[in-house]
């Protein structure tokens, strides 16, 4: 009867029993209702795989998302130091190789000092038997943020390739932040009573002008500040035009030329 058959099916709904497999679920009528061997209408349900994948897609759409985007933030903040620590040891390097060639440039290779010959006297030594020279130097050092410290050296005058007198250059006395005088006393060499006539005519107060030249060499220290470093040979070669060889001898004009020997 019609009213049985809806009371029927809102009643025997649930004791039904599972007929189907994993996917679409038959569920199966009362039999006194339906009749012997009747089954009723098929209700798909969700399979549990197609729930994982619905789960999955919310996940992507809403809050994975999200994570995703966290997880990429945190990787560069943790990433940052790494960056930081590598652009400081290439600063540092940087500033080690910029150090080294300044080293290079203004200890290894300091420009060459001036000099200048300030004075020439003449010390007529009779008991001996010998000219002498007083010679007195200026050497000026072209470098700013070096000192150059001057040892012990040599040094000789000569009159076209005869010499005249010799002598030990020994330790300057300051003469300025950036200068240097030497006062050198060069021995007379003896020529067996012998020496060149224009010398001997500069001797007899002949005022004619009279070339000579003075060679000098001395070991020079490179300083920064109290540091020193390696030391070189400096040598200076002057041509002189004397006025005579007078006591206080008159200096024409003269051209110094200094250069490292190492």
């Amino acid at each position: 009867m019609p009213w049985c058959w809806a009371g029927c099916a809102v009643r025997c709904w649930g004791r039904g029993a599972v007929a189907g497999g994993t996917g679409t679920r038959r569920w199966q009528w009362n039999s006194a209702m339906l009749g012997p061997g009747a089954e009723g209408p098929d209700i798909p349900r969700p399979a549990p795989e197609n729930a994982y994948l619905a789960e999955r897609y919310r996940n992507e759409r809403g809050g994975g998302g999200n994570k995703k985007r966290g997880t990429s933030s945190e990787g560069s903040a943790a990433c940052s130091p790494c960056v930081l620590r590598t652009l400081g040891a290439l600063l540092a390097a940087a500033a080690l190789v910029s150090a080294a060639v300044l080293i290079s440039l203004v200890v290894l290779r300091p420009g060459v000092p001036g000099f200048s010959v300030d004075r020439i006297t003449v010390i007529n030594s009779t008991r001996q038997q010998r000219v002498d020279y007083d010679v007195f130097l200026t050497a000026v050092n072209p470098n700013k943020m070096t000192a150059l410290w001057y040892r012990s050296g040599k040094a000789r005058l000569t009159h076209h390739g005869t010499t005249l007198a010799k002598g030990d250059v020994g330790q300057p006395a300051d003469g300025g932040e950036d200068a240097t005088d030497f006062s050198v006393l060069l021995q007379g060499v003896k020529h067996n009573g012998r020496l060149p006539k224009a010398v001997e005519k500069g001797f007899s107060g002949s005022k004619d002008h009279l070339a000579l030249q003075l060679t000098v060499e001395v070991t020079v220290q490179v300083h920064v500040g109290a540091l020193g470093f390696g030391q070189r040979r400096l040598a200076v070669d002057c041509g002189i035009t004397a006025a005579g060889l007078g006591k206080d001898v008159h200096i024409a004009s003269q051209n110094c030329k200094s250069s490292f020997r190492n």
